[in-house]
């Protein structure tokens, strides 16, 4: 059986409840203690929460974990992250909201890679809805395999020295408490903000997976990761677009959040020295609603110019 024939294949529509104590762990994971996300009997989700839901109940290409997925013939056993994006239909979910869930094989397609061969991507769409049937998100990941083993060309990369430098607390710092809250009215198109970091722990990876719950050894496990074909244990994409969101929202109101969509672009290491940037390039006002509205791009960078994630972002201020 193709893999392409899988195309449409369901999983079981599952509930999830928003809980305030799991917000409270990703926005810190995220660095983004923002009081809306951590305040209040109701908070906001931050932009990339929904990620959880696949991982938690193992409806994820990933982890299928006995699923209706499982059976997808195709070798799933060490996947990349390419495509991540979320797009909110109204009001964004908060604490205390039960969502009603259902994922499907949207789409597969091949390219031809370099040195990983030939390319095999997978989509798969989860879908979010009130009790009433109304369509409250849709979540879209794409899941990339490849035809070589990572080590097939033996990896000619330079894995950074590992020196962490942790705080007495161990508690993350965050790189965004700085940036200014900013309204519409106060933006205009090519304001920018830009925010260099120190190296990478692999703390901080841990930390953000395991609030996802996203248990793949690859991130935290050397010897496992040296089996898969890797020099090194590497990050999550979504910790790195998780983050570019939090920049984002400590500097615009993140209720406004419409569309987030987020392209892995490289694998990278603990001990990197990682760079977000974020630029407003359209600002307008919607033709259908007369709503405000701002689109930004965002870049996370490894050791100033090297891409790792980029990412888009649509805000309305009339939602």
């Amino acid at each position: 059986m193709l893999v392409e024939d899988y195309i449409g294949l369901q999983g079981p529509e599952y509930i999830m409840d928003i809980e305030r104590g799991k917000l409270r762990e990703f926005a810190r994971a995220m660095n983004a203690p923002l009081r809306e996300y951590i305040e209040g009997e109701h908070p906001l989700i931050p932009a990339t929460f929904l990620i959880t839901a696949a991982y938690s109940w193992g409806y994820s290409l990933e982890r299928p974990r006995g699923t209706a997925f499982e059976k997808i013939d195709h070798d799933l056993s060490v996947p990349l992250h390419a495509e991540e994006s979320f797009i909110f239909h109204g009001a964004l979910p908060r604490a205390g909201d039960r969502l009603y869930c259902r994922a499907t094989l949207e789409n597969i397609w091949r390219k031809q890679g370099g040195r990983g061969g030939e390319l095999t991507f997978l989509t798969m769409l989860t879908e979010f809805h009130s009790e009433a049937g109304e369509l409250i998100a849709e979540e879209r990941s794409t899941t990339v395999t490849t035809a070589n083993a990572p080590d097939a060309d033996n990896w000619s990369v330079d894995i950074p020295e590992y020196q962490p430098d942790y705080a007495e607390n161990l508690d993350p710092g965050n790189p965004f408490v700085f940036i200014e809250r900013s309204d519409w009215g106060d933006i205009e198109a090519g304001m920018r903000h830009r925010i260099e970091t120190g190296p990478l722990h692999i703390g901080d990876i841990v930390r953000f997976q395991s609030v996802v719950g996203e248990d793949n050894p690859l991130h935290y496990d050397l010897a496992w990761a040296k089996s898969q074909g890797y020099p090194n244990v590497f990050g999550l994409g979504s910790h790195q677009a998780s983050m570019l969101a939090a920049m984002a929202a400590h500097w615009l109101n993140p209720a406004a959040v419409v569309e987030f969509k987020a392209r892995f672009r490289n694998v990278y290491w603990p001990g990197e020295n990682l760079t977000y940037a974020a630029e407003v390039f359209k600002k307008y006002h919607n033709d259908e609603n007369g709503h405000r509205m701002l689109e930004l791009k965002l870049a996370c960078t490894r050791n100033n110019d090297d891409p790792v994630v980029d990412a888009w972002l649509t805000l309305d201020f009339d939602r």
